[in-house]
């Protein structure tokens, strides 16, 4: 379960906070958490998607958004995998809207064509064109119950829903802060995505205590198109393989923040992972100009 957490982390849906882009010229938005999917009888996985057009403009459409999905080594995730083809809609890619106008949709809650338990993980691109500017959302979801079909998280009683996480739809840059949080019921999970289809980053990760000391950083590479998860401490372990997943042992508690640098712009992510049901807490992550 550990490792399923790490990996659909930070996850991973989430109502997202919201992110408003002035839609001229073109602008890629990502999302660095996606998750859906069974992981076992009592549970499964959903992310859904809200898009709001904000200005009211008379131009038709005010915006058009384009999305692509990705698992974590950057292999495009088919729609159809995803996303409902009966009930509610399935995205059309690209999609419009109106001024003043509104969409959404979510995943399956199950990975179609397989049977479970099955997961899909990763992270999604949103390419915005348009006059308009958008509201856009995403939440994550962990569920009671496996789904038959295509079930719609439109309702249902409070004790249906075992996380519901927000996550951020960032905009790119090359250096991000986050809370970071080590105890023996609460750690924090980070995220980070190299959306550029050809350029490695080179990411440096450090841990800074409360008095804004540098207490332990690491370096690490990631490959075009790649997304990488862990728990903050396991980032900067200088003995724990982040790619290969070695576990190595919880450190003595700590409260501080996390400095991610990057050498080319990246989307980061991060939630708090709670013990012992592994629920899922949203946590901020904030572009440091």
């Amino acid at each position: 379960m550990r490792v399923l957490l790490l990996s659909s982390l930070i996850w991973v849906a989430l109502i997202m906070a919201p992110v408003f882009a002035q839609s001229q010229p073109p602008e890629e938005l990502f999302v660095p958490i996606l998750i859906n999917g069974v992981v076992g009888e009592s549970s499964h996985y959903q992310t859904v998607f809200r898009f709001v057009e904000l200005s009211g403009t008379t131009a038709d459409p005010a915006v058009t958004v384009d999305m692509d999905t990705f698992d974590n080594a950057g292999s495009e995730i088919d729609p159809g995998q995803l996303f409902c083809h009966e009930g509610p809609p399935r995205p059309p890619v690209p999609f419009s809207l109106p001024g003043s106008g509104s969409f959404h949709f979510g995943t399956a809650g199950r990975v179609i064509g397989y049977q479970p338990p099955s997961i899909i993980d990763g992270w999604a691109r949103l390419t915005i064109t348009g006059s308009g500017r958008i509201q856009i959302t995403a939440e994550v979801f962990q569920v009671a119950g496996v789904p038959a079909g295509c079930q719609w998280l439109v309702s249902g009683p409070s004790d249906f829903y075992r996380s519901d996480v927000v996550v951020q739809a960032v905009k790119p840059a090359k250096v991000w802060r986050a809370p970071a949080v080590i105890t023996a019921y609460r750690h924090t999970a980070l995220s980070v995505v190299n959306f550029s289809p050809t350029n490695t980053a080179h990411v440096f990760i450090e841990l800074l205590d409360e008095e804004g000391t540098g207490r332990r950083g690491r370096d690490f590479p990631i490959p075009p198109m790649h997304r990488r998860s862990a728990f903050a401490w396991e980032w900067v372990d200088p003995n724990h393989g982040i790619s290969i997943g070695v576990p190595v042992p919880v450190p003595d508690d700590f409260y501080g923040s996390a400095r991610i640098v990057s050498d080319v712009p990246v989307a980061v992510g991060a939630v708090q992972v709670l013990s012992p049901e592994g629920k899922l807490v949203s946590a901020p992550v904030t572009p440091d100009p």
